[in-house]
């Protein structure tokens, strides 16, 4: 089955090349592992969930290598935990599911979040939101900071009042 049966009977595939762009959304995972954990095995845990990430087509941005500390309430009856997090580009909703469910079967991963982040596009586009926001207000306070009328002011105008009465 083709996916753009109308682009191909208005522009077929023998005149024109078409140039899909994949649109990958940012993530960011954070997780908690075992603290009865060696430190190996937690990078090892951590490896096998990049591995996860790059085996879908993932691309990892960043990631930080876990690290045991202390919580400040317990988590499934431990104080301490290793922590890390990964953010990472993904262009599937399934890889994410399956992601998910990896982390789900993964007894050593105590607790885990994926929350999606801005794309850079965005970044910008709010920026430039909040620029023209500022650019608003500054026009706004000028508007109201009007010059008080003074002395010289009003002999203008009863000049100007005597000029119009005279035509």
């Amino acid at each position: 089955m083709r996916k753009y049966p109308l682009a191909e009977l208005l522009f077929p595939i023998s005149q024109t090349k078409f140039i899909i762009k994949v649109q990958q959304t940012n993530y960011e995972l954070a997780f908690h592992l075992n603290p009865n954990l060696e430190e190996a095995k937690a990078k090892e845990i951590k490896e096998k969930i990049e591995e996860i990430i790059t085996s879908n087509k993932g691309v990892i941005s960043y990631s930080k290598e876990p690290e045991k500390i202390r919580l400040s309430y317990d988590i499934k009856h431990h104080g301490n935990s290793f922590f890390s997090y990964i953010q990472f580009n993904l262009s599937e909703s399934k890889a994410l599911e399956e992601l998910n469910e990896q982390l789900k079967l993964n007894s050593d991963v105590l607790r885990y979040l994926i929350i999606k982040l801005p794309s850079d596009l965005q970044k910008k586009q709010s920026m430039l939101k909040q620029v023209k926001m500022r650019e608003g207000q500054e026009k706004r306070a000028q508007t109201k900071t009007v010059a008080p009328v003074t002395g010289e002011n009003k002999e203008l105008d009863k000049k100007l009042e005597e000029i119009i009465e005279q035509l």
